[in-house]
């Protein structure tokens, strides 16, 4: 008997599951079921695809090549039927949205929230992470979609969906939290807590400060943290002083965390961009996307 495409589904679940008991939780099966699958297959290429262990199953060598083969195959399948489904005016299934995480956690949930009211059958599947790691999903086909406070190239197809201006914040009780505004040149002697490689804040900042004739080494910087909050909370205990999103920095303002302070002659300003794939695995989707940011 030929195997049926859902055997190959079971096959790829237990596989990645590493146990049968698992695989069939998942797939709302009898863990019997996903034995005969198993053994539906092992008779029709006439190989062993598992052999068992104490934690449960691992593939064997024509289970590996199997494996690498039927997944190609469901994934191929899939995308038949997204294209298909891309023919009828309403889009459903997934879009993979990778973004920094400014526009990720305070612009995009409620852009994707009115979305989602008008399109219930499209869901998100977001990864927050640094731009450097953004633009990489996206180059490695990982990403449908980004969303980054930093454009490399002007080549990318993007929309820009923000603006955002970034600020010096200081613990509650630093001298400068009593200032109307400091000269940059007064923040060369503090303490700085700089953001990691591959942020687009960094970024932005080292472009800024390169314009006035200055760059990072000119900051004293004691650490360097992987994200905005770590930041605010680092800075609200008093190791040392940063500039970050004026959007998180007035929410930790308003919580008593830290203090904003105008710099008098270095204003930072920036885009928030949202980015598409030349080659989207869900097009019709993130069509529907676009044209729906575009509108607002």
């Amino acid at each position: 008997m030929d195997p049926k495409l859902k055997y190959f589904k079971t096959f790829l679940v237990a596989s990645e599951t590493k146990s049968f008991s698992k695989a069939a939780k998942i797939l709302g099966i009898t863990q019997g079921t996903v034995s005969n699958h198993i053994a539906t297959l092992e008779k029709y290429f006439d190989a062993q695809l598992f052999v068992r262990t104490p934690e449960g199953v691992e593939l064997t060598p024509e289970g590996k090549i199997l494996y690498e083969k039927a997944k190609a195959i469901l994934d191929m399948v899939e995308e038949a039927k997204i294209l298909m489904k891309s023919l009828s005016e309403v889009p459903e299934g997934t879009i993979r949205l990778y973004a920094s995480t400014i526009p990720g956690e305070y612009i995009l949930p409620s852009i994707i929230k009115e979305f989602k009211e008008k399109y219930p059958s499209v869901d998100f599947d977001v990864n927050i992470l640094d731009t450097e790691r953004c633009y990489k999903a996206l180059e490695e086909g990982l990403a449908d979609v980004i969303s980054v406070g930093y454009l490399k190239s002007k080549d990318y197809d993007y929309i820009i969906i923000g603006k955002d201006r970034l600020v010096l914040i200081v613990p509650p009780n630093h001298p400068f939290a009593k200032r109307k505004s400091v000269k940059f040149e007064e923040i060369l002697n503090e303490d700085y807590i700089d953001r990691e490689e591959g942020s687009g804040t960094k970024k932005t900042i080292e472009e800024a400060l390169n314009k006035k004739g200055y760059s990072m080494m000119d900051l004293n910087v004691t650490m360097r943290l992987g994200s905005t909050s770590s930041v605010i909370t680092a800075v609200s205990e008093g190791y040392g002083i940063s500039i970050i999103s004026e959007i998180p920095a007035k929410k930790a303002e308003s919580a008593d965390l830290v203090r904003i302070v105008p710099i008098e002659d270095l204003d930072i300003t920036r885009y928030l961009y949202l980015i598409k794939s030349r080659r989207p695995k869900n097009p019709s989707a993130v069509k529907t996307f676009w044209e729906f940011l575009k509108k607002i």
